[in-house]
């Protein structure tokens, strides 16, 4: 498929903006957006290339906040010949919310950022097909698309950007053995394209002379995984030479974690609060580590790579910023959108009022937009640790429990014996109380960078998910007597 067939040039979006930005002027207070992303994505397995998915998606929707009447339409391509009867069929989706609306001006920044498409984003394409062919456990995903969207609000704001993507996703087996790796990043030329090989250095590597990493190239990185972990070294902990104690320290190599357990507890919710309830993380809170620094960043690079999840303006038009979440033993700030409870904020956050905006995001099926996360960064003062008799994990996913506790999901576990070798260990799950976990975490050298995707319940409809594109960026960690069971 020739991807720019369905991009939308400059001119196109500017000629759409500007009646948008009409009709928003015309109301008093509301956005209006659209977004349209445009996919070029194969798989490779067994030697084949097959097409993934190749085509669009596209949103429409419109939140009118002195009604706080919210609409959306999904599926079909807007232009300004057809915009008459998109209105006609939005407006056939009108839905109230009741939202407590924070007070802040409408922003008034206008930007454009328009960016061509590199030539060669299939340039790997081959070469991971022959890797598929040796190795027939394996699949890997290439994605490639552009991500268009248009902003226009009431007060005259206006954002309109257009900005290619790539990335890739490997796979090795099955549940509940099975071995993930995926990076990615915003590209707008070929030599971004020439970046992307640089961030072998930053996927999770479980051998300490970092023999993953040091590749050179896709295929070799993937081979050297595949050596390290195709095979199930040790089916307990008594085989695998650890005790039989329940609780065991445990080296992370992944952000997932951090991300699901701590990220999401600074997201500052939009919709009401159930009376009495207390945030694990109020402003100003002490945690008992002055080790640890936890941010959210939209404009985070790797490698001079703008990151997965990454953005410079939010759903109305603000523009992004750098959040710190903890420093100095410390909880600074929330990430915020529109909308706070404000009856029930200092309970919640300890707080009368919330400063805290420029986070609004929503995902390609266009539900309503709500406060998420961007970039997971955790770093701070690092210490050596000896890997050697450790467990490392590399979970794939994490959740929280009962409020204060959070349980962690690794098919991918290793002990490194006294030779340096990982030696893979049979999946399993680990669990603690969150606050326990947070003052006994220690930073360690080596960071990791991995991309993927967030799901959280729609405000407006609770069992749908809304679903965003998110990364994280953190240094390895040690985490303290973690309680242990197989998966």
């Amino acid at each position: 498929m020739a991807i720019d067939q369905f991009v939308k040039s400059q001119s196109d979006l500017l000629e759409i903006a500007d009646v948008l930005s009409r009709l928003a002027r015309e109301s008093e207070r509301s956005i209006f957006r659209y977004t349209q992303v445009v996919y070029d994505s194969i798989y490779v397995d067994r030697g084949r290339k097959n097409i993934n998915r190749c085509g669009f998606s596209s949103t429409y929707n419109v939140e009118d906040m002195a009604s706080q009447i919210y609409s959306s339409i999904h599926g079909e391509e807007l232009f300004c010949f057809n915009l008459d009867q998109f209105e006609n069929w939005r407006k056939r989706s009108e839905s109230p919310y009741v939202f407590t609306h924070k007070g802040i001006p409408l922003p008034l920044e206008t930007h454009i950022d328009y960016r061509s498409i590199p030539s060669n984003f299939e340039r790997w394409d081959d070469e991971l097909q022959d890797f598929t062919r040796e190795y027939k456990n394996e699949r890997i995903t290439r994605d490639f698309g552009v991500e268009q969207r248009i902003v226009a609000n009431s007060a005259g704001g206006c954002i309109i950007e257009s900005r290619p993507f790539f990335s890739l996703f490997y796979r090795q087996g099955y549940d509940p053995f099975m071995v993930t790796r995926s990076l990615g990043a915003y590209v707008s030329c070929d030599e971004d394209m020439d970046r992307i090989p640089l961030l072998i250095r930053y996927i999770p590597d479980p051998t300490p002379d970092r023999r993953i990493n040091s590749a050179s190239s896709f295929p070799d990185a993937f081979a050297r995984l595949h050596e390290v972990s195709h095979h199930i070294d040790y089916g307990d902990f008594e085989t695998a030479g650890l005790s039989k104690n329940l609780t065991h320290d445990v080296i992370m190599l992944s952000g997932v974690p951090v991300h699901e357990i701590f990220g999401h507890q600074f997201e500052e919710p939009i919709y009401p609060l159930q009376v009495g309830r207390q945030s694990l993380f109020p402003v100003g809170k002490n945690v008992q580590n002055s080790n640890i620094v936890l941010r959210d960043n939209p404009l985070q690079k790797v490698e001079e790579l703008e990151v997965f999840g990454s953005y410079h303006y939010d759903c109305y038009g603000r523009p992004a910023k750098e959040t710190v979440h903890i420093s100095d033993s410390t909880v600074h700030d929330h990430l915020g959108s529109e909308y706070v409870d404000m009856k029930n904020l200092h309970t919640f956050l300890g707080i009368d009022h919330s400063p805290f905006s420029g986070n609004a995001r929503q995902g390609n099926e266009g539900y309503f937009p709500q406060t998420r996360m961007s970039c997971t960064i955790l770093d701070g003062k690092q210490e050596e640790v000896d890997w050697e008799g450790k467990l490392v994990m590399i979970p794939f996913d994490g959740y929280v429990l009962d409020g204060n506790f959070f349980k962690i999901l690794a098919s991918e576990c290793y002990v490194i014996d006294a030779q340096g070798k990982p030696r893979r260990v049979a999946p399993m799950e680990g669990s603690r109380a969150i606050y326990d976990a947070i003052i006994g975490m220690r930073i360690l050298p080596g960071r990791s960078y991995h991309v993927g995707s967030c799901s959280k319940p729609e405000v407006l409809e609770e069992r749908a998910q809304s679903e965003v594109m998110v990364s994280f960026f953190t240094n390895h960690q040690l985490w303290e007597r973690l309680t242990l069971r197989p998966l």
